[in-house]
């Protein structure tokens, strides 16, 4: 899927300084805590409105969802690091 010239200048700006922080910190901030942080806050607003805040089973899936959306928001994370580096070397390569 090709990028858009808007698309491709945005990443050449921006993405040598959040290379420049490392992998690790990008997975941790944008994967772990921001989509998978989302994603907890997310799932347990849904499912505190399906279930009822006093449901006895609540704190148990909360407890299952937190650990499962920060490896979900990992993997997101060094995913997306993956192919911005892909695309970034081609890009530098021409």
């Amino acid at each position: 899927m090709p990028l858009g010239a808007d698309k491709q200048r945005q990443l050449l700006e921006r993405w040598p300084a959040i290379r420049a922080r490392g992998a690790a910190r990008f997975v941790l901030v944008r994967g772990v805590l921001m989509w998978g942080g989302l994603m907890t806050a997310f799932l347990a607003v849904m499912v505190s409105l399906q279930l009822g805040l006093h449901h006895p089973r609540l704190p148990l899936l909360l407890a299952i969802a937190v650990p499962l959306c920060a490896i979900g928001g990992a993997v997101w994370g060094a995913l997306t690091w993956w192919i911005n580096e892909r695309i970034f070397r081609s890009l530098t390569s021409n």
